[in-house]
């Protein structure tokens, strides 16, 4: 499992109302219908699961708008980003959107006690619980 943070994300704030819902849902909300998505995989292949990370991070100055030239930003990143800062839903959603950067030499973990998630056939249970001394994920074990 990897233990640091990294990529385009939403936030819970943005996106909370939503969580929870089938994979068929979130893979339209957040434009997952990109090349080579191991959603459409999933999908395709009858899966309804999925994981979110849901916590906060120990370097929020290494995340920013992926903002592209036509709004005065630097990113070239190619679809399903829109360099506009929303993500491309393909629901009525409007949902913001960031990149979260990784840095080799200074990576981005999440702060202790934050976790992952797992939404199978709609239903939501805690998978894994990061551990700030160790810096890495435990599985959540319900006692």
């Amino acid at each position: 499992m990897c233990n640091t943070i990294g990529g385009f994300v939403t936030r819970k704030d943005d996106y909370g109302h939503l969580m929870g819902q089938g994979l068929q849902d979130t893979y339209k909300h957040l434009a997952l219908d990109y090349s080579d998505s191991p959603y459409t995989k999933a999908l395709e292949n009858g899966q309804d699961r999925y994981l979110v990370f849901e916590g906060r991070l120990t370097k929020p100055e290494q995340s920013e708008i992926p903002y592209g030239k036509r709004f005065e930003g630097v990113h070239e990143t190619l679809s399903p980003c829109t360099l506009n800062g929303f993500i491309a839903c393909r629901s009525d959603e409007i949902l913001p959107e960031f990149e979260v950067k990784t840095k080799e030499n200074s990576p981005q973990y999440p702060t202790h006690g934050s976790v992952i998630w797992v939404i199978e056939d709609g239903v939501k249970r805690k998978a894994a619980v990061f551990d700030g001394e160790k810096k890495r994920f435990f599985q959540y074990i319900n006692e």
